[in-house]
């Protein structure tokens, strides 16, 4: 049987693997694919010789190098776009989610702030935030970041992701 407080564990971890199921169907790449992405990877190389200017490039270069679990470069290709445009939220997303899968919570924190900064209606990100500031310890941040994602789920008629959302709401006020 169950516990009630595993019950609590699995519903968080069920809403994480929702949000992050495109990085979990990708962790695993077939032989095919990472010798497709590879080969991808060094015709980006060619386009950013000739345009390091071509933010595009960038991040494709940058979803390839996350798809293959190379982190670091995912990262480096991601901070090349945010140094050409400040205000690129796919870029400091992408990056947060590399981060994390790099344990760097505070990092993860930082960028997903700015994708708040530049668009504060996106609930999935103040989700991941959530995340992030659970895992630096900051529960009352987690909570405040959790609640908001909820109200934006709720305004957005995500009626699955709000419910998740408050389940982890729930979670996360018991633990404290």
């Amino acid at each position: 049987m169950i516990k009630k407080y595993q019950l609590s564990k699995l519903s968080m971890l069920t809403t994480i693997a929702v949000i992050w199921m495109p990085l979990l169907a990708v962790a695993t790449p077939n032989p095919t694919q990472v010798s497709t992405d590879e080969q991808t990877i060094s015709s980006l190389n060619a386009t950013l010789q000739q345009n390091p200017q071509d933010l595009d490039a960038y991040i494709q270069r940058g979803i390839l190098h996350a798809r293959l679990a190379q982190n670091l470069p995912a990262i480096a290709d991601y901070t090349a776009v945010i140094r050409l445009d400040p205000n690129h939220a796919l870029a400091y997303n992408n990056r947060a989610v590399a981060k994390l899968n790099l344990k760097n919570y505070w990092g993860a924190y930082l960028d997903y702030t700015q994708v708040i900064r530049i668009r504060p209606n996106q609930a999935i990100t103040y989700n991941n935030r959530a995340t992030a500031r659970h895992q630096l310890g900051d529960c009352k941040g987690a909570i405040a970041d959790l609640r908001i994602a909820a109200e934006l789920f709720r305004l957005q008629g995500d009626s699955f992701n709000q419910q998740r959302t408050l389940a982890n709401l729930k979670y996360f006020q018991r633990k404290r």
